[in-house]
Parts: structure tokens; sequence; C-alpha cells
């Protein structure tokens, strides 16, 4: 849970504050040249800093456990299946070499997220009570994603299609591959995460892109 609350915690950091970062930054987009496509980035970085402070709490977490797994307590059990050979099972904890992966999983994340902030900034110029509704948005898609219950419940109730078209799930899956359980990262998860990442910076950074000469008049 803790491995999950720290990305989700970088990630919603900066969709909420890039959403409202062009009318907070409106006298200096105003009044001189500046570069205003700088400010999504600025906030990425910015989130991604204070995640790198709390992945090293995840990791003590994990040896903290290893070493002492009596203090785990009982594992609730998940309802059985129908087919025991396909009852989920929870890997053991672990650290290996995989944590060199963990640069090329912020920098996709970095690349989903600005993608997203670039487009909610410019939305809300045109709807300012997007900036309004983001907490409603990130706070829905929180619950959605298997942060605070384990993903196997999901699909054992049927609701596996929320995993399915969650981006957030595959890299928070990721994440928690290399942090908790010491593996490699699904490479199948990691490619759709990349293939998403890459179409969002695209799609919002055009959408900026496109409006940024009108950005003095939307303010």
């Amino acid at each position: 849970m803790l491995a999950g609350i720290t990305v989700w915690a970088a990630f919603a950091e900066t969709i909420s504050r890039s959403t409202n970062t062009l009318v907070e930054n409106q006298n200096l987009i105003q009044k001189v040249v500046f570069p205003s496509e700088i400010l999504p980035p600025f906030l990425c970085v910015s989130s991604l800093i204070n995640m790198c402070i709390g992945l090293p709490i995840v990791i003590l977490g994990v040896l903290l456990f290893m070493f002492f797994p009596d203090l785990l307590g009982a594992a609730e059990a998940l309802p059985p299946l129908a087919d025991p050979s396909k009852q989920p099972t929870m890997p053991p904890l672990g650290l290996s070499w995989s944590l060199v992966a963990l640069p090329v999983l912020m920098a996709l994340q970095a690349v989903f997220t600005v993608g997203l902030g670039y487009f909610f900034a410019t939305l809300n110029l045109f709807l300012r009570d997007v900036y309004h509704l983001m907490g409603v948005f990130v706070t829905v898609w929180m619950f959605a994603t298997p942060i605070f219950y384990p993903p196997q419940k999901v699909v054992i109730e049927g609701y596996g299609w929320l995993l399915t078209y969650n981006p957030m799930h595959w890299l928070i899956s990721c994440y928690r591959d290399i942090l908790v359980f010491g593996r490699w990262p699904d490479g199948l998860l990691l490619l759709q995460f990349g293939a998403v990442a890459v179409l969002a910076l695209f799609a919002g950074s055009r959408f900026f892109l496109s409006q940024k000469p009108n950005f003095p008049d939307l303010l």
C-alpha cells in the first residue's frame, strides 16, 4: 500500500497543480515573453523529487518485513475460486538488481503526467471549473486503482476491466514488482504504459502549443 501511495501522491500532485498553473502565473504570461510550456514539467520534476524521498522509506519497510515476517500478522484470505489452480497468491517480499529499472519507470511516469498536465492546464482556461473538479476526478481514479486493496479481489468480483484499462494500475504494478517483490516489471504492462504515456504527451503538448498564442486573452 505504501508503494502505491508514494507513486500516486506524486502523480496526483502534478496533475492537480498543473491544472491551475497557467492561471496562477498569469502575470508572467500576460506581461513578458515567458516560456509557459516549462510549467507542467517543472511541477512534475518537483513531485518526482518528493517521491524519491519516499521511495527509500518503502524499501526500508520491505527490508523490515523481510527480516521480521511475523510483523505482517495473519494475512486476510481471498475468497476461494472454483478452480483452485487459479487462486491468486502473494509472492514473497524481496529486493534485487531490478531496482536499476526505477529510472525507466520514473521517466515514463514523467512523460505521462506532463502530457496530462499540458492538456488539463489548457482546458482549464476554457472551462475554469476543471480545476475544481480535478480533486473529485483524482479521488475517483485513486479508488479505481488497487492501492488500498489487492488487485486480485477486483478480478474475483468481476471488475477486472477496471485494471485492464487503467494506466496507473499498470504503472503502480511495475513499481511494486521492483520495490516490493524484487522482480523485473511486467514487460507487457511496461510497453502498454509507455505507449499511452507517449500518446498523452503528444496529444497534450499539441493542444497546449496550439492554444498558447491565445493564453493572454484567455487569462
